[in-house]
């Protein structure tokens, strides 16, 4: 490993190795496909990748399995779905039809999932799904009997988690003819015939409850790390609390360690975590058309897991990409830097300029979006760029200001004089701007922004009446890039007829 130092996935690794001294290193992960994935869900299958990279990397066999919850209920019909859903509200999503196509919906939406994985790095060592790999293959059938079992025991950590259930209940629930999970009497269990309420439980039909169907899992697959949402899972008296207890007095293990506890991924200023449900998501497909999965990558390992994390696919996303390339910068020339653990582990590989994106989406612009002459601008402004490079990245810019970028940022040369309603002061300014920079072999940014502060003086004008008066003779709109530097993106010639009012 690199240096120890305090970025959490060093510190998480640390305190796993300390509690596993020898032997492979079991990391879970588990998501239900019960709707389209989003960007929020890659918090826990990454964090769990991360982990797992990090023990590899600390030089211990690390294997990480990936659970696919699919044998959770559909809790009502999404209005995303047809009405002719309504009949199967309550049937596990594993034998629901896929909204499109053929096979299940836990597999419909699971395959949108993984078709970003390799897109994403993402690369578990195991996929296992909860209904056909767990419950039909019978291997769930010893953790269902343990806990009927034990049904006494179980009742009694609940209450000491403050639930208290009724001696007819047992954490168990059964498929019927209907399809419908509905909760199992235990005084139906018949051990020998490996039935309750008269269904077979090698075969499928019949699951734990959540709080039991985790352990269980632990149990079953030989889980020593396994990252979990803080808000759903981690509260106190929360699953995690319960699943401890269980893992020891029930399933007779060690609990594993939580490796982090993470928070909910946000929209933008959304105070809401991202749902699919509430149609508040960024979709895998939608952030990786406007920036390399490298960033996004970064941007889920950064930070502390229990951090909330905010993405703003808008003005933000400025700030996102720009501090990545700078650490990116840092780490590719040996230095130290707070993020450079978790650029290691973000990075993919990916070819990027170290041009502030900013900066690249105004010449961008400015350059009427010809990949030649964006790369003859950002060398006049002092970058040296591989034009491969710059046209892949040209097609981030080009989504993102499709999609989410915000208007202030846009801008377009007018081909025609835009409709005009400046001051006899502003014109004369436009005017004697004109003659100024026609009087100049070559144009330097610094050079015309002091230009333009001397003639706004001489003309009485505000900074903002200057200004205003550039951009609307140009761009027809009130603001727009920094003058000085956009000037000099702008063919001289071109640029003072139309300062003139004649092209």
């Amino acid at each position: 490993m690199t240096d120890t130092n305090n970025y959490w996935l060093n510190l998480t690794v640390e305190k796993i190795v300390n509690d596993n001294p020898e032997g492979k290193i079991v990391v879970s992960s588990g998501i239900s496909p019960s709707a389209n994935y989003h960007i929020g869900h890659y918090r826990e299958i990454l964090t769990a990748e991360a982990i797992a990279w990090g023990l590899s990397r600390a030089g211990r066999e690390v294997e990480h399995i990936h659970v696919v919850d699919d044998m959770d209920p559909l809790r009502k019909r999404y209005d995303f779905l047809p009405e002719e859903y309504e009949q199967f509200v309550g049937w596990p999503i594993c034998l629901v039809p896929a909204p499109e196509g053929e096979g299940t919906y836990a597999d419909y939406y699971f395959r949108q999932f993984i078709e970003h994985f390799d897109a994403m790095g993402i690369a578990p060592d195991r996929v296992v799904k909860s209904y056909s790999d767990l419950y039909c293959s019978g291997d769930m059938a010893q953790q269902i009997e343990l806990v009927l079992d034990d049904l006494d025991k179980i009742r009694d950590i609940f209450a000491r988690y403050g639930r208290n259930v009724p001696k007819s209940w047992a954490p168990i629930q059964f498929i019927d003819s209907d399809n419908q999970l509905k909760d199992a009497d235990p005084a139906t269990w018949d051990k020998e015939q490996k039935t309750i309420e008269g269904v077979d439980y090698t075969l499928g039909r019949v699951k734990l409850n959540w709080r039991l169907d985790w352990p269980a899992r632990w149990a079953l697959l030989g889980v020593d790390v396994e990252p979990f949402s803080a808000q759903e899972h981690g509260a106190a008296g929360g699953s995690y609390d319960t699943g401890i207890a269980f893992a020891k007095e029930v399933f007779n293990i060690k609990p594993p360690l939580p490796g982090a506890r993470y928070g909910m991924v946000h929209l933008g200023d959304d105070t809401k975590k991202m749902s699919s449900s509430k149609g508040n998501i960024i979709t895998p497909l939608q952030a990786l058309r406007i920036m390399p999965p490298d960033i996004l990558r970064y941007f889920i390992v950064r930070s502390r897991p229990e951090k909330a994390l905010h993405f703003d696919p808008g003005g933000k996303l400025v700030n996102l990409i720009d501090e990545y390339k700078q650490v990116k910068a840092v780490a590719s020339q040996g230095e130290g830097h707070d993020f450079s653990d978790a650029y290691e582990f973000a990075d993919l590989g990916s070819e990027i300029t170290d041009v502030p994106f900013s900066h690249l989406v105004n010449v961008y612009q400015a350059a009427l979006a010809d990949i030649d002459l964006t790369k003859e601008i950002l060398e006049r402004t002092g970058y040296q760029v591989d034009r491969e490079v710059l046209e892949r990245e040209s097609i981030f810019i080009e989504n993102w200001l499709e999609t989410y970028a915000p208007e202030s940022v846009k801008f377009s040369l007018q081909d025609n004089l835009p409709e005009l309603n400046l001051s006899d002061d502003q014109l004369a300014f436009l005017s004697a701007l004109a003659d100024k920079l026609d009087a100049r072999e070559e144009l330097d940014a610094e050079l015309v922004h002091a230009t333009i502060y001397e003639l706004k003086d001489v003309h009485g004008l505000s900074p903002a009446e200057s200004f205003r008066a550039i951009y609307l003779v140009l761009l027809g709109q009130d603001s727009g890039p920094k003058a000085g530097w956009f000037l000099t993106t702008i063919d001289k010639d071109w640029l003072v007829s139309r300062l003139k009012l004649e092209a």
